[in-house]
């Protein structure tokens, strides 16, 4: 049949409607923000054993470190031993660059995250619900400072403590509540407060148990090298973000023990992370980018002819050290072995 053009315009004219009408849905539907998230961080209390007294006590900051610094690293706390390892190496690193002390402020936190650690932190000022809400969408879990008896948290011994760190790693808008990683309590592990309970306690650490009196500040953090690609907390001539492309540890100045700097050896040539110069006779070494594999022995190397002839020998892959170009052509080349 024929249509009419009077006929045409109304098709016309409700499908444009019912056009508009799906348009106007589906953009109100993508304006609204989604209702919960959780980041999966790992988490451990601040007293993996269960033992309260010092140092675990007011491991706070240092077990909020660990808990972010694991996450970022894309790995997991296990084991109470490893989380009491991790704990008291954040705690061995602020008292020997920092000097002893129970408890830190924000910016003792950012300067020891941004000066060691593998990723980035920067105090936010009074942030908002949302401002936190949006790290959160972004997968950045927030160290918030806090004054403890604000939390108001049941497993708190008298009420809990003047100053409180803890790590927001989720939300629930419709239970109003953030999820953390509380390492006041064994029962921390995605622990919950309610939004106003955590813009309330939200405060710095003051000194004199005035922290409920200090501003309002959250550590937001992130994964990569931006603002602290350049820090040198080791003093060893290393940017932080040359320790990382070089596997040197960044709070130790001589990352292998072999009493030249990370810098020096990196600048001569040599692989800082290896004590070539303290390899022992028997040693299997190689370079990265050379097939051949030699046996050291009195200062000299031995090319091992073949497959064949390492195996005969009882060697094993896994004993291979990779080392230096300069530190192999260092060495003179002697006898071949070949049986």
């Amino acid at each position: 049949m024929k249509t009419s053009p009077v006929m045409t315009i109304k098709k016309y004219k409700n499908t444009t409607i019912t056009l508009t009408i799906l348009m106007v849905a589906v953009f109100l539907f993508s304006a609204i923000p989604a209702s919960a998230k959780n980041i999966q961080v790992p988490f451990t209390s601040q007293a993996p054993y269960g033992y309260w007294g010092q140092p675990w006590q007011d491991a706070c900051e240092e077990t909020a470190i660990v808990i972010v610094d694991n996450f970022y690293r894309e790995k997991s706390i296990d084991t109470k031993q490893k989380a009491k390892e991790e704990i008291l190496k954040i705690i061995n690193l602020k008292n020997k660059n920092f000097g002893w002390s129970l408890d830190e402020n924000s910016e003792k936190i950012v300067q020891l995250i941004n000066e060691f650690l593998p990723w980035e932190a920067k105090i936010a000022h009074n942030p908002s619900l949302e401002q936190l809400k949006t790290e959160i969408d972004n997968n950045r879990p927030v160290i918030l400072p806090a004054h403890g008896k604000y939390l108001y948290n049941p497993h708190f011994a008298n009420g809990g403590p003047d100053y409180h760190t803890i790590v927001l790693s989720g939300y629930d808008d419709e239970k109003q509540e953030f999820i953390t990683q509380e390492p006041g309590t064994r029962y921390g592990q995605d622990f919950r407060y309610k939004y106003t309970t955590i813009m309330n306690a939200m405060h710095d650490f003051l000194p004199g148990r005035k922290t409920k009196n200090s501003p309002k500040i959250a550590i937001f953090t992130q994964k990569g090298l931006s603002t602290s690609k350049d820090a040198d907390g080791d003093v060893d001539g290393l940017k932080k973000v040359d320790e990382l492309k070089h596997g040197t540890i960044t709070w130790l100045s001589d990352s292998d023990g072999d009493g030249f700097s990370d810098g020096e050896e990196v600048r001569t040539g040599f692989l800082p992370t290896v004590a070539e110069m303290r390899l022992s006779d028997g040693s299997l070494i190689k370079s990265p980018d050379n097939p051949k594999v030699y046996l050291l022995k009195n200062n000299n190397k031995h090319h091992i002819l073949n497959e064949q002839t390492f195996l005969s020998h009882g060697w094993w892959w896994n004993q291979i050290k990779i080392v230096s170009n300069k530190f192999l052509g260092s060495l003179e080349e002697r006898d071949m072995i070949d049986s």
